[in-house]
């Protein structure tokens, strides 16, 4: 098992101060460590890993992580059947929008309709940034 995934899972595990410790790993990234590893999450089976692999991303800026592998990635993941991948996935993918392309906006309008309420409160407040730019 890759590391970073043995490192997610134990925070997971033990519920104790998780929030705090998924934030180091954030911090962890922001100051440097390879950020790579985050695909591992990406690709994982494990929905949890998925959804914690986006969020980091979502808290990171986009330049650490503004590349082919990862927009791609993500892009998939806004048709998870999990509805909090969904969610921190299109929260990771936002900032990476070209909101002038048909595509972006088509994938806009299907959050909007997504049957996750929280999903689509996240689209509906996009959409609220997009449309008024």
């Amino acid at each position: 098992m890759i590391v970073i995934e043995q490192e997610v899972r134990e925070i997971v595990h033990e519920a104790e101060a998780s929030g705090e410790r998924l934030n180091s790993i954030a911090d962890q990234f922001r100051g440097g460590r390879n950020v790579l590893e985050i695909l591992t999450l990406l690709e994982s089976i494990d929905a949890e890993l998925v959804s914690i692999g986006a969020w980091i991303l979502g808290e990171l800026p986009l330049t650490l992580y503004n590349s082919d592998p990862f927009i791609s990635r993500l892009r998939g993941l806004v048709d998870h059947e999990s509805a909090a991948v969904r969610f921190h996935a299109f929260g990771a993918l936002f900032p990476a929008l070209n909101w002038q392309d048909d595509a972006a906006r088509r994938l806009l309008a299907k959050l909007r309709n997504d049957p996750n309420e929280g999903v689509r409160r996240s689209a509906e407040a996009a959409a609220a940034r997009v449309l008024s730019n």
